[in-house]
C-alpha cells in the first residue's frame, strides 16, 4: 500500500506574510543612515500593532510643511523622516508634542549613522502651564526650582500671574502632578509634610493657595 504523498499545499493564508513584515525581511542592514536632506527617526510611544501606512497617512494630513517630506521604515515601529527643506524639520521639532491616535510620537535628529539595537527614543518636550501663581513666590526661582526637578528649563515664559516652562519629559517616568508649596518645599504633598503641624495642615486644606497645580499642555 502506497502512503500518501502528505500535505498537498498550504493555503496562501498560512505562507503569505503581513507586510510589515515583508518590510522587516527586506532589511539587510544593522545601521540607519542619514540621509543628504534633514532626517528624523521617530517612533510611537505604544507596544500595540498600527497600520504603518496609517501612521504615514496621518502626519501628512496634519503637517503643513513647506515643501515636501518622505517617511520610510527603518524598522518595527521605528520610521525615518526625510525633508526637503531643513526649516520644515525645525519647525515640526518645535510643535512637538505630536500624537498618533492618543499616543506620543517620539523623534531625535538623525546626523550620524547609528546601529538600531542603540537607538533610545524615551524623550519629548512639553509645555507645563503653572498657576495662578502666589503674588509672594518670586516666578523666576519658582520656575527654576520646578525646572530643576525635570532636568532643566529649555524655555519659560511669564505672563501675569501664569508661567509656562518648556521641559523636556522622560516618558518612561510618571509625572508628578502637583508641586506642594505650603512648606516652600518641593517633592512631597501635603500629608507627607514633616514641617507643618496638624493645625496648619488643616489651614491649608482649607485654603489651597500654595498648591499650584501643573498642566502639560
Amino acid at each position: 500500500m502506497e502512503e500518501g504523498g502528505g500535505v498537498q499545499g498550504e493555503s496562501s493564508e498560512e505562507i503569505s506574510l503581513l507586510a510589515e513584515e515583508l518590510i522587516q525581511l527586506s532589511i539587510k542592514r544593522s545601521l540607519v543612515v542619514p540621509n543628504v536632506k534633514p532626517t528624523l527617526l521617530c517612533s510611537v510611544w505604544t507596544k500595540k500593532y498600527f497600520n504603518p501606512e496609517s501612521f504615514r497617512a496621518q502626519l501628512k494630513s496634519i503637517w503643513k510643511t513647506k515643501k515636501k517630506f518622505e517617511i520610510l521604515m527603518e524598522g518595527q515601529n521605528l520610521f525615518s523622516i526625510v525633508f526637503d527643506l531643513e526649516e520644515d524639520l525645525e519647525s515640526i521639532m518645535e510643535g512637538r508634542p505630536w500624537l498618533f491616535r492618543k499616543f506620543l510620537i517620539l523623534f531625535d535628529r538623525l546626523i550620524n549613522p547609528v546601529e538600531r539595537d542603540q537607538i533610545r527614543l524615551t524623550s519629548s518636550p512639553y509645555w507645563i502651564k503653572i498657576g495662578p501663581c502666589p503674588p509672594e513666590f518670586d516666578k523666576k526661582d519658582m520656575m527654576h526650582a520646578i525646572g530643576s526637578t525635570f532636568g532643566g528649563v529649555l524655555r519659560s515664559e511669564i505672563n501675569d500671574d501664569f508661567c509656562r516652562l518648556r521641559v523636556n519629559l522622560d516618558v518612561q517616568k510618571p509625572l508628578r502632578r502637583v508641586f506642594y508649596f505650603g512648606c516652600g518645599r518641593l517633592g512631597h504633598g501635603l500629608k507627607d509634610c514633616l514641617l507643618l503641624d496638624s493645625v496648619e495642615k488643616i489651614k491649608i486644606r482649607e485654603d489651597p493657595s500654595y498648591s499650584i497645580a501643573l498642566k502639560a499642555e
